[in-house]
């Protein structure tokens, strides 16, 4: 009996009800209105997280790459997920718009997260995994900052990890925000305080 080959990744993307590869190249040109084209069923199949993926990681010369990864946390990342936003689209499509510095089509690669639970802030990341992360994300860098980048997101998300166990009620919106505020003495002082 024969067997079905597997689908590529990009053909299991493309057999979606969204028009992915269509809205990259929309947002590569900032065509602003592609979202009000789109039909009903399209529009209910618009996923902004998987957008942002897609957006941020573009293969092209150093300063494109850069401009993209941080265009994209700027203009899309920090506030497409605030419960107020995601309510409306339309806007999360005109914030992932903003992204794009308008330089013609690109060619976006689609890089998954380090692991589910490392994202969801459930187990702290792995220095070898995180390396390996970036290095495909950035394959032109020099491995001395690969290294220096991964070991300051380990610390960083292994002190989100602590404060999502110490906080379990909280959003990770919120986690994120404390981790910018709260120094590691802070932490300490607010254990011993409670007895830990």
């Amino acid at each position: 009996m024969a067997t079905k080959p597997k689908a590529s990744a990009d053909e299991k993307f493309t057999n979606m009800d969204f028009p992915l590869f269509p809205a990259l190249d929309a947002l590569d040109k900032k065509d602003y209105r592609y979202y009000d084209n789109l039909t009903t069923e399209q529009q209910k199949g618009f996923v902004p997280y998987m957008l942002v993926h897609w957006m941020s990681a573009v293969q092209t010369n150093a300063a494109v790459q850069q401009y993209y990864l941080q265009s994209t946390d700027y203009s899309a990342n920090k506030y497409l997920f605030h419960e107020t936003i995601t309510k409306h689209p339309k806007l999360q499509w005109l914030m992932l718009c903003a992204v794009s510095p308008n330089v013609g089509k690109q060619y976006h690669k689609f890089i998954p997260n380090i692991s589910r639970k490392v994202s969801l802030l459930q187990e702290p990341a792995k220095l070898k995994d995180t390396k390996e992360y970036f290095k495909k994300i950035y394959p032109k860098t020099d491995d001395d900052l690969i290294e220096a980048v991964s070991q300051e997101f380990v610390m960083q998300q292994k002190k989100k990890c602590h404060l999502a166990k110490l906080f379990p009620n909280l959003k990770q919106e919120d986690i994120e925000v404390l981790n910018d505020i709260l120094t590691e003495e802070d932490i300490k002082k607010y254990e011993k305080d409670r007895g830990n």
